[in-house]
């Protein structure tokens, strides 16, 4: 489904800050695998999303997705089969816009329809219905302009627009870290329940070691980077967050010391 094969990003090269922020990175996804990832700063987290979205062109390797060369793809392109949250709830929709054309713009590029003034009752409705299944009365206020609502508000809003049509992958960087605890919990609620009803490809960058163990069914460790674990199956089903901190010891010969993460 996804295939990333040996790509390497560097950024300010043949310069004296030059960075290697990712080093022949490999990773294969099957339909439907809902993959975390875990990493200090600097891992090369977002950089590997960054890349598989098209924000980054790679240096090296290729991508394929869905048997299809994506390497050098234009990112909006992209965006028509690759949904994606961020870190901060303020990106992924416009705030002087109604929650009800924010979610008609989403749907119309994604399902690729033709863009029209207004919106027809069927798509109105569509949006309705889509909004009551967020639990959050968002479906009574419509009209409302996205720029008033929560950080969670937005961020739910955001993962429904970026799966109004079934995306062939989900890019979710650290969506729930600028979140209040209980929002935050309650978005990853709706995230879990969002792709395991619709059966998307997923991968997910988190802060939080627990959530990556609990969430999904495989979880990737980055480190400088690179991948250096990758826990799956039976193994990442009886690991602990202490279990994982050890392996990167083994792994790294040093002591993961990214306060953010630990402190989760």
């Amino acid at each position: 489904m996804l295939s990333v094969n040996n790509i390497t990003k560097i950024f300010n090269k043949k310069t004296v800050n030059e960075r290697v922020a990712l080093e022949n990175v490999s990773l294969q996804m099957e339909p439907g695998e809902f993959i975390t990832i875990i990493g200090g700063n600097g891992a090369g987290k977002s950089t590997l999303l960054n890349c598989i979205a098209g924000s980054y062109l790679v240096d090296e390797g290729y991508i394929l997705l869905d048997g299809e060369n994506i390497t050098f793809q234009k990112e909006h392109k992209r965006a028509r089969y690759i949904g994606r949250l961020f870190q901060d709830p303020l990106k992924g929709t416009a705030p002087n816009m109604t929650i009800e054309e924010n979610m008609a713009l989403a749907y119309m590029r994604t399902a690729k329809k033709p863009f029209s003034i207004g919106i027809s009752k069927k798509d109105r409705d569509y949006i309705r219905t889509r909004l009551e299944s967020l639990g959050l009365g968002l479906e009574n206020r419509m009209k409302t302009k996205v720029g008033l609502l929560s950080g969670g508000q937005r961020q739910a809003i955001t993962l429904l627009m970026a799966t109004m049509t079934t995306p062939k992958l989900l890019l979710l960087d650290e969506h729930t870290a600028a979140l209040d605890p209980a929002t935050a919990e309650k978005v990853l609620e709706l995230t879990k329940q969002i792709v395991r009803e619709n059966t998307i490809t997923t991968l997910m960058i988190t802060h939080n070691i627990a959530s990556a163990l609990d969430c999904g069914n495989r979880t990737l460790m980055m480190e400088q980077g690179k991948i250096i674990l990758d826990l799956q199956g039976e193994q990442r089903g009886s690991m602990t967050v202490e279990d994982v901190l050890e392996l990167f010891r083994q792994k790294s010969n040093r002591e993961f010391d990214n306060d953010r993460v630990l402190l989760s």
